[in-house]
């Protein structure tokens, strides 16, 4: 059915471009067309301004916008805020040729892609065509807005009554809100059917998927990895190829596909994110510390940034401090420092203030002044850390459990609450994870509890010797428990096992005064370490 004569004349159009010459050219062309109510924007937060009071018909956005927000975080927060009608037709436009910036434009779905330079016939041919499909399909886009997909199942089957033309779109809609409604055998029949009659490419993904969700995993990985081969489907193949991975437990090969994925869009940010966590899965801190920069640098004027970005990336950089030597901690404590400063100057000061004292905390407990990183941790509002987020409580769980303290460790752990399950790689790498981390120290907890109890036995039947080296090898778990260094000192002005080094001695006995001279002991604990200070002390001196 052709429009109107008149039709454009009543469309609210919006033009986003950071060049004026550019700006003037489109908004000639639309006027060409017969647009009249034609608005223009210079950056992405004027062209929020726009949206927040009109809600355009027609969008027209260049990627590069220059300093501030990209097309791609522009029309990234103007979905999320709900700022366009679900009719509303959003067309990028670029010069950019490079596989990056494609591959994360049509990740996004745009209505359609332009690219520079382009003819006035060009952008009247992409804006009917791509207004023609958005009102066959308008009340499927509703009821997806709304994620009520038994209502877009519905309005998919209207849909393709009246409008046969469109029959493979609301086909490929259709198959995508059953695998929403997790009905993968009715999907797998649909996307069967459609094959039987072509070969494409978007339906052999749905089929993949289909078979995910029904637990089929070799049947999903043998299609995914051909379409892994086509560049229109060969991001969410490897996607959902990392997630079988992932599934199976086999994290480096999860690992090791998320990198290709992130090769490909790097502004995907829920993929870095993934890919961060497997590597942390993995002990890769290398990668984990770069995937959670490019977080930090691309979510900056995007809709995403938020403060536990640049403390994630901090925390991470903390983790590889623990494992280097003096020199390399001196420039991380640097970069740390640098990434402070930045937080402050974006973020509520009273939050960062909080945040800080946990980061502070974690570098004094590398330097070995515990009773500072004690001090600090106990000056932390917990509901204010908890209320920032998941991470920011993880990170305040971590730093007790470095201190030693796994009842504080527990406190804090209870407070959080853990992500659903999900299918997809991002949201299955933050639960994959935090089960890892938790069960990791519940184990070392059950481990150092264990020992802590055998060295007793031995201490108690004047095995000096025997439990000292029981007591080193719970040290070497928690070396800043305050209950396990006491028994550990007691026992070693006792007997120190033959096998081991005196020097090794030396530095254990001075480690344990640092964490008992850090903590405030009860009464008890006091009168023990008393009573055994002097010896521990004439260690020291040998």
């Amino acid at each position: 059915m052709p429009l109107p004569s008149n039709f454009f004349s009543t469309q609210a159009v919006l033009v986003v471009d950071d060049i004026d010459t550019i700006r003037s050219a489109i908004k000639s062309m639309l006027q060409l067309l017969g647009c009249k109510e034609i608005s223009v924007a210079g950056n992405g937060d004027r062209a929020i301004e726009l949206c927040e009071v009109t809600k355009y018909d027609f969008v027209l956005c260049d990627f590069n916008l220059g300093k501030g927000k990209d097309g791609y975080q522009l029309f990234e927060e103007l979905k999320l805020r709900e700022l366009l009608k679900s009719n509303t037709v959003f067309i990028l436009i670029s010069a950019e040729t490079a596989l990056q910036v494609i591959h994360g434009i049509v990740e996004l779905q745009p209505d359609d892609y332009l690219l520079k330079p382009f003819s006035y016939k060009t952008l009247e041919t992409r804006l009917v065509r791509a207004l023609k499909k958005r009102n066959v399909l308008g009340r499927v886009y509703d009821a997806l807005a709304l994620k009520d997909y038994k209502k877009a199942l519905a309005e998919c089957g209207n849909a393709s009554k009246t409008n046969q033309k469109y029959a493979l779109p609301i086909m490929r809609l259709k198959g995508e809100v059953l695998l929403n409604l997790k009905q993968p055998q009715i999907a797998l029949d649909l996307y069967n059917s459609i094959l039987a009659h072509r070969d494409f490419s978007w339906a052999q993904l749905g089929k993949a998927i289909a078979y995910y969700q029904l637990g089929d995993y070799s049947k999903s990985a043998k299609l995914l990895n051909s379409l892994c081969e086509l560049k229109e489907t060969r991001i969410e193949a490897l996607n959902w190829l990392s997630s079988i991975y992932a599934q199976r437990e086999c994290y480096s090969q999860a690992k090791e596909i998320l990198v290709e994925s992130v090769k490909l869009s790097p502004k995907n940010i829920p993929r870095q994110r993934a890919l961060a966590n497997l590597s942390l899965l993995e002990g890769d801190w290398e990668i984990a510390q770069r995937c959670f920069k490019t977080v930090l640098d691309n979510t900056r004027f995007s809709v995403h940034e938020h403060i536990d970005h640049h403390f994630n990336y901090i925390h991470c950089l903390l983790d590889r401090a623990r494992q280097s030597s003096e020199l390399q901690q001196a420039k991380i404590f640097s970069q740390v420092q640098g990434t402070l400063k930045s937080a402050a100057q974006r973020f509520d000061k009273t939050l960062v203030q909080q945040l800080e004292k946990i980061v502070l905390s974690r570098i004094m407990i590398i330097k070995g002044l515990l009773k500072a990183a004690t001090e600090s941790l106990n000056d932390c509002h917990v509901e204010m850390v908890i209320d920032c987020g998941r991470d920011s409580g993880l990170a305040l769980a971590k730093a007790w459990f470095e201190l030693g303290n796994y009842q504080k460790y527990d406190e804090i752990m209870a407070l959080i609450r853990f992500p659903e399950s999900n299918n997809n790689i991002e949201g299955m790498s933050d639960v994959l994870l935090m089960k890892k981390l938790e069960q990791e120290n519940r184990d070392k907890i059950a481990k150092l509890l264990s020992l802590n109890e055998q060295g007793i036995k031995l201490y108690r039947s004047g095995l000096y010797p025997a439990s000292t080296s029981v007591f080193l090898e719970a040290y070497e778990i928690m070396p800043n428990n305050t209950q396990l260094s006491l028994n550990l000192a007691q026992s070693i002005t006792k007997g120190w096992p033959p096998n081991e080094k005196f020097s090794k001695k030396k530095s254990t006995v001075k480690q344990c005064i640092n964490v008992l001279e850090a903590e405030q002991l009860d009464d008890l604990s006091m009168q023990r370490y008393h009573s055994i200070e002097t010896q521990l002390k004439s260690i020291l001196q040998e």
